[in-house]
């Protein structure tokens, strides 16, 4: 599917299909037609086109995003959190309440028990970790168990998504 917005295209992935697929392929693509400034709010990121970057358990990775704080209430300033990651497996291993069905194959946990994480305006935020001196687009947030009171939060990993981002990226450039 194909939106535009003004200046931009936004490209769903066409195999996205919301909760009745309990969020598989939750990805989106914007391709704007102008150029970004950058600044100490805007910053490139890498996507590990050739898949040789690993993760283990526990690395932290970094989140930024405008969601709601600990105290419920809307930051009106770019917030970053270091999230610990949790592999695909272990995170479908930590629920039992029949939200496991949405730890997609196409996803993986960040977060844990006590901390920072990923509240209410934060989805679709991008969770990057350094390889390299360089930060890698590893995750956007996608989804939370609404009856979990941590700050762990499933993530669709762009691996999953490389082909698809490929060709996005090969047709706008």
């Amino acid at each position: 599917m194909v939106c535009h917005l003004g200046v931009e295209i936004v490209h769903l992935n066409e195999h996205y299909h919301g909760s009745s697929e309990f969020h598989a392929n939750d990805l989106a693509i914007i391709v704007v037609r102008n150029r970004i400034s950058f600044n100490i709010g805007v910053a490139p990121v890498c996507v590990d086109w050739r898949d040789i970057n690993t993760i283990p358990n526990g690395a932290k990775g970094k989140i930024v995003g405008w969601g709601k704080t600990e105290k419920g209430i809307e930051s009106p300033i770019l917030l970053e959190a270091s999230l610990p990651y949790i592999d695909h497996n272990s995170c479908r291993d930590m629920y039992i309440n029949g939200f496991e069905r949405y730890v997609t194959v196409d996803k993986f946990c960040a977060g844990s028990a006590l901390g920072q994480g990923v509240l209410n305006g934060d989805s679709g935020a991008g969770l990057s970790f350094l390889h390299s001196n360089s930060y890698y687009l590893t995750g956007v947030a996608s989804v939370k168990d609404p009856e979990k009171n941590d700050s762990v939060a499933v993530f669709t990993e762009i691996k999953h998504h490389i082909q698809w981002i490929r060709r996005l990226y090969n047709k706008h450039n």
